[in-house]
């Protein structure tokens, strides 16, 4: 314990300065313990997605308010001899569910209790990255995760803050398991065991897929969510099935990127917003400048217009050749001045919001095997609901559809028709795990947490690596704008601006706020064949590897 911490005091000191490096395999994450974990597995002769997959499944011990198995995700994967691919391990819509489902419901029911609750995929996205492309046993990856959850760990301040914020949306299971005996708080430092949840990994380490989807586990999860009024069936969680999907991709400085398609927004505004600052020239403004600055956020919210047009591509045809075609992103570099705003009408009447409590981890190896993992609950803890027998924590991802058309989500998003609750769909996301490559090399893997503002901390430390060519650990540090388009404001980075900046930025017309911004976690391969990497001093977080 005494050499783990000496690690990460060594890490949040070191990260704010340079790079921290490695040779063979890096790990950049919001959680220090599934660093470590993550780190054995590769000195045991682990690969990328071996190691990916620990560091997944200890977070769920670890980080329980994001990384629980009860939530759901993205992946891009890169491996040996192959051309990188896209896991969507989304949650799904029950089948009780529909249209109308939310309308006579009190309105915070797509965010707390039973009713916010979609079908989880996390169980079932480990599976499958390690049924495909998996080396060591899976048995292997369950050592630390397990070990974890029944000897306890040292709970950390961010853990203090998610637990105690959230305490009112609470259920008793959760409140009886996250607080001690006498119903006090934890301290930082203090151990927390988790006896029960160690019970369920080593269901789902001893039967894979149906050690969470069929037996005690699905039951235990039923049960819960129906005691908080909702209508998940043991039928919703043996149907859940994840699926493989081709990236988008785009050339971009010389590079190759490749980004996580629909059902995520953040490939085709990604994708969008740095074709356009190509044809804007953004590089060639002073770096940092107000003018950057001001580019920038039109730039997004020009890119950010059409994602109310996107949803399920299952359930829905999305426009991205129109929205990422050059005839749209010429109208839109048009529209953009260098001397003032200019606020456009939507593309429909709809604008969109969804939860900031979502986790990245990024992983590489010198061979440029590559995963970018992005995860979540949506909001911290999720529903709210630990289950009553095993103390997983249930995602309230049906917030992310649109539940109340018209009206904004818990993060201020207003979604767009393309994304109505229909039985077994999967809610729009701006999860945005994302790859870089130089020709047939994978030379970076990055992405973020964050809600909305994933894609903006995505895009800007894109831009910042490979135009700008920045120190990876500057390009996550440096301060960020966002503009999603709707509402009509630009947000920026909290005490991160001088005063000069902000006055000249609202000279030009914006309504300027300040606010946080995504948290990325970044692993790049240097042209010298070492690898570096870099975990954002927004949060929590740690880079280590061999």
């Amino acid at each position: 314990m005494k050499t783990l911490i000496l690690l990460v005091s060594l890490f949040s000191f070191s990260a704010a300065a340079v790079p921290i490096q490695g040779h063979k395999v890096l790990i950049s994450a919001a959680n220090p313990y599934a660093v470590e974990a993550g780190r054995k597995v590769a000195l045991a002769g682990g690969n990328v997605v071996d190691v990916a997959v620990t560091v997944g499944l200890t977070m769920a011990v670890t980080s329980p308010f994001f990384a629980a198995l009860g939530g759901g995700g993205f992946a891009l994967v890169k491996m040996p001899g192959g051309a990188p691919e896209a896991l969507d391990f989304r949650e799904v819509a029950p089948k009780a569910t529909g249209k109308d489902y939310y309308l006579n419901l009190p309105k915070d029911a797509s965010t707390v209790g039973g009713h916010a609750v979609g079908v989880p995929g996390m169980p079932a996205g480990w599976v499958e990255l390690h049924k495909k492309h998996g080396k060591l046993k899976w048995e292997k990856l369950f050592t630390d995760p397990i070990r974890l959850a029944r000897s306890g760990f040292a709970v950390s301040g961010e853990w203090l803050r998610k637990t105690n914020s959230e305490k009112k949306n609470l259920n008793p299971a959760a409140k009886r398991r996250l607080y001690k005996k006498d119903g006090s708080e934890y301290k930082p430092g203090e151990i927390l065991k988790q006896p029960d949840l160690a019970k369920a990994l080593e269901l789902l380490r001893d039967k894979k897929h149906g050690g969470f989807y069929a037996g005690p586990v699905a039951a235990d999860i039923v049960a819960s969510v129906k005691g908080g009024g909702g209508k998940m069936t043991l039928e919703d969680l043996t149907a859940y099935k994840v699926r493989w999907l081709a990236p988008l991709k785009t050339e971009f400085e010389g590079h190759t990127i490749y980004l996580m398609p629909p059902p995520s927004s953040g490939g085709v505004v990604i994708l969008s917003a740095l074709k356009l600052m190509e044809r804007l020239n953004l590089k060639n403004q002073p770096l940092l400048s107000a003018d950057e600055f001001h580019l920038m956020a039109e730039i997004q919210s020009r890119a950010f217009r059409g994602r109310a047009l996107l949803g399920d591509p299952d359930f829905h045809t999305n426009p991205v050749t129109f929205l990422t075609s050059d005839s749209y992103l010429g109208e839109m570099s048009k529209s953009i001045s260098a001397k003032k705003t200019a606020a456009l009408k939507p593309l429909n009447e709809s604008e969109i919001k969804e939860t900031t409590e979502t986790t990245h981890f990024s992983v590489l190896d010198h061979q440029g095997n590559a995963v970018a993992v992005t995860i979540t609950l949506n909001g911290d803890y999720g529903s709210g609901i630990l289950t009553d027998r095993y103390g997983i924590a249930l995602n309230n991802e049906m917030d992310d559809f649109t539940t109340r058309p018209g009206e904004p989500n818990m993060f201020g998003l207003i979604q767009g028709a393309a994304n109505s609750v229909e039985p077994g769909k999967r809610p729009l996301s701006s999860m945005s795990p994302t790859l870089v490559m130089k020709g047939d090399e994978t030379v970076m893997s990055l992405g973020a947490p964050g809600g909305p503002r994933i894609i903006s901390g995505v895009l800007q430390v894109l831009f910042r690596t490979l135009a700008r060519e920045t120190d990876v650990d500057l390009a996550v540090q440096a301060p960020r704008v966002h503009h999603q388009f709707l509402p009509n404001t630009l947000f920026i980075d909290s005490g991160r601006f001088t005063p000069e900046t902000v006055q000249s930025l609202k000279d030009r017309g914006h309504k300027v706020e300040e606010g946080w911004m995504g948290r990325v976690y970044l692993v790049r391969k240097r042209p010298d064949g070492l690898l570096e990497g870099a975990f954002d001093s927004r949060g929590e977080g740690m880079v280590g590897g061999i």
